[in-house]
């Protein structure tokens, strides 16, 4: 499935920086984030969109827009992947090992967090239902 704002940048970044902001709201998600402890860059390739996660103070996550100068571990893929890993219909360690998500840094944290794939793909479905859009 496409990603439904990939001809509209603006409205792209308003809502993966919403979907982002969201994962703060679920515990165990938030607890994730917070335990890597490090700065995470987050890129929408082809849209040229960037994130970033500082999740180095033990106590909070702050999500930025914009990639980070200098991530301790990153993901990049194209808006399109991003759909389809979200909606459950790319898999994960199959992305990793195709290249359709490059990495950067130190990868191994990010991947302590695959268990808590199924709670991301639930809320992405409830961002995508809160704006209409069917998965």
């Amino acid at each position: 499935m496409a990603f439904p704002y990939k001809a509209d940048k603006q409205k792209a970044d308003e809502f993966l920086y919403e979907f982002l902001l969201k994962t703060k709201t679920d515990h165990d998600l938030f607890e994730g984030w917070k335990n890597l402890g490090m700065v995470v860059g987050l890129k929408a390739s082809d849209l040229d969109l960037g994130y970033s996660l500082d999740c180095t103070s033990g106590t909070d996550v702050v999500i930025t827009k914009g990639y980070p100068d200098k991530p301790k571990a990153a993901l990049k893929m194209n808006s399109d992947d991003f759909q389809n890993l979200l909606i459950g219909k790319l898999n994960l360690i199959w992305a990793f090992s195709s290249r359709k998500i490059k990495t950067e840094g130190n990868i191994a944290s990010i991947l302590k967090l695959t268990p808590l794939m199924p709670k991301l793909i639930n809320l992405y479905k409830v961002s995508l239902k809160e704006k209409g859009i069917p998965e």
